[in-house]
């Protein structure tokens, strides 16, 4: 079976994100949540089976230096 496949992974600074309206962060989970309904894992129940109905956030201080606090743990959309 073919199938359409989206890797997206994106990093947004936190104080853009912050600016972001809620109902806009609101209509990008909804749109997220409505495509992973839809959904299949590659190759489900065979040995090489993929892990393709995941998404996730977090917040993530990589970028803070040495001795930046822990990344948040990461939250299912």
């Amino acid at each position: 079976m073919a199938v359409v496949r989206f890797e997206i992974s994106l990093a947004i600074p936190k104080e853009v994100y912050d600016t972001i309206p809620l109902a806009k962060k609101t209509a990008a989970r909804d749109a997220i949540r409505g495509l992973k309904a839809l959904a299949v894992k590659i190759n489900e129940g065979q040995s090489n089976e993929e892990m393709t109905v995941r998404a996730i956030w977090r917040v993530c201080y990589h970028d803070e230096g040495e001795g930046h606090p822990p990344c948040e743990p990461e939250q299912e959309i």
